[in-house]
């Protein structure tokens, strides 16, 4: 509507009438009270006159040649773009003035002649005030109909954050549902990878369109630095920004205004992802029209990439907490001078290995093994030493092992367990040797030993395949036996008792 198109102007009028004495009375009178007026004498005339500009009201005689004011005003009533002009009509009371169908075909009144100057007036007054009142009722529908977009697309964002499982999803998520609710036609997010210190190609949107397509491909194989582009403008600052004509750009400052340009996008926006006041992403946003940037929208896609930040928070929070307890969980299962399993651990996994190789009736092996003297080696050497040595010696039993089901542990002192799942007794044998040689290559100097110079093991080893008769303490009780037969003949040695169970 016009009404407020200019301060002197009390509204835009168009008149018809093939009567030229009634159009410049009428003329006259609306113009010398502050109405802007339009003049014409037939119904093509004035449908030409409608579409070239449209008027807030009209006043319409009903006989004229041609074409009557009843046909013109149908005309105006079956069109969306002008049906809500207002239409008086003008009829000299001897012409019979049928004002049923008048207002059945979309009248808003009517005004008799001769004409009256109060009557005329106070009619006309009448239709644009209510045009008027119409146009800002209307006007305050949409901005409520658009604000309860805006806040169903932000409770659907949240949702769409909450529920993601990582931030590439996310974005995902938000981008599709700020494009379509809003109307961008193309939508892409960019994130920084901090290794190489450029933001890459993460996400995209776009309608259904080959041109999009083509626009949102390449957009795959760029990157951008800091200060480079749109994207990297947005970094550098950490602030949004708008750009109402893409095809205004140079190439320098936005690299692919060209391809844009090809492709009908013309506009374009984006924000900044922050999270401890470094930039994470942007978000990119594009239109193929030139809309004047509506702030409530702008300052709703920047609500969206704050919840964005708030999410990459929560999510390394979460990371944090796991991470931790993972440690908590590892510490718990650990010992603390040698890293290796502790004691509690290892009877958890015999118990498993156990279980599951009695359904399989396949072999387990297991070898005690002990520090040969380590007590003298104490006295001598003194305990710190003792404890160097005993988590040297945990991580060479362990680089011996290399499958992911054995498992070393401090079974208690100088004492180590190995559990070899699926090792028959051949098997363990040559485990337990490499064992062996392996400590004897880690040459600790040890003079209190009545078998070598350097630190040296003696190993018991056992084997069997787990039966329903039997618990894991018999394993453990034969390692136990052969272990001291070691040290029996003459430790540095690894001695085997195989384990037969009926």
């Amino acid at each position: 509507m016009n009404l407020t198109s200019s301060n002197n102007c009390k509204g835009n009028i168009l008149i018809v009438d093939d009567t030229i004495a009634n159009l410049r009375l009428l003329v006259n009178l609306l113009r010398e009270n502050g109405y802007k007026v339009r003049p014409v004498t037939d119904g093509n005339l004035a449908l030409e006159a409608i579409e070239e500009k449209h008027p807030d009201l009209i006043l319409l005689d009903i006989i004229m040649p041609e074409k009557s004011g009843y046909e013109i005003c149908q005309t105006l009533k079956a069109n969306p773009k002008t049906r809500e002009i207002p239409v008086i009509f003008l009829s000299a009371l001897s012409e019979g003035l049928d004002k049923s169908k008048a207002f059945q075909i979309g009248g808003e009144d009517y005004i008799s002649k001769p004409f009256q100057v109060e009557e005329v007036l106070a009619r006309v007054a009448n239709q644009l005030t209510r045009r008027s009142l119409q146009a800002q009722l209307q006007q305050k529908n949409q901005l409520l109909s658009q604000q309860n977009s805006q806040l169903q697309l932000l409770l659907k964002a949240t949702q769409a954050i909450n529920s993601a499982p990582n931030l590439d999803t996310a974005l995902e998520k938000i981008l599709a549902l700020v494009c379509q609710t809003i109307g961008w036609d193309l939508g892409e997010a960019w994130v920084v990878n901090w290794d190489k210190f450029v933001l890459e190609r993460s996400r995209g949107w776009y309608a259904n369109d080959p041109m999009l397509e083509e626009f949102h491909l390449f957009s795959q194989t760029l990157v951008f630095r800091p200060k480079e582009g749109l994207p990297g403008r947005i970094w550098q600052t950490q602030q949004p920004e708008w750009i109402e004509d893409i095809s205004q750009q140079q190439v320098q400052v936005f690299p692919r205004c060209h391809l844009a340009a090809a492709v009908g996008l013309k506009s374009a926006f984006g924000v900044p992802i922050i999270f401890d006041n470094k930039v994470l992403a942007i978000l990119m946003f594009f239109s193929k029209k030139t809309p004047t940037p509506q702030d409530r929208s702008l300052e709703l896609v920047n609500a969206i990439a704050t919840q964005l930040g708030s999410f990459v928070q929560r999510k390394q929070a979460e990371a944090e907490l796991f991470a931790a307890n993972q440690k908590l969980v590892l510490l718990a299962t650990l010992d603390d001078l040698t890293g290796v399993a502790n004691r509690r651990y290892f009877n958890e996994h015999l118990a498993r290995e156990w279980s599951r190789l009695k359904r399989e009736k396949t072999p387990l092996s297991l070898i005690l093994c002990d520090v040969d003297y380590f007590k003298r080696y104490n006295d001598y050497y003194g305990h710190l030493a003792g404890d160097v040595t005993l988590k040297h010696v945990a991580q060479a039993i362990k680089q011996v092992l290399k499958r992911p089901a054995d498992l070393v542990a401090r079974y208690g002192g100088e004492e180590f367990v190995i559990l070899l799942p699926n090792t028959s007794m051949e098997g363990a044998l040559q485990v337990g040797e490499l064992i062996r040689q392996q400590v004897q290559q880690l040459k600790i100097p040890h003079s209190q030993s009545l078998v070598s110079d350097y630190v040296s093991l003696s190993l018991g080893i056992s084997s069997l395949v787990p039966s329903l008769n039997e618990s894991p303490e018999v394993l453990i009780k034969m390692a136990d036996e052969a272990l001291y037969a070691a040290k029996r003949q003459g430790r540095n040695i690894a001695v085997a008792r195989q384990v037969v169970l009926d």
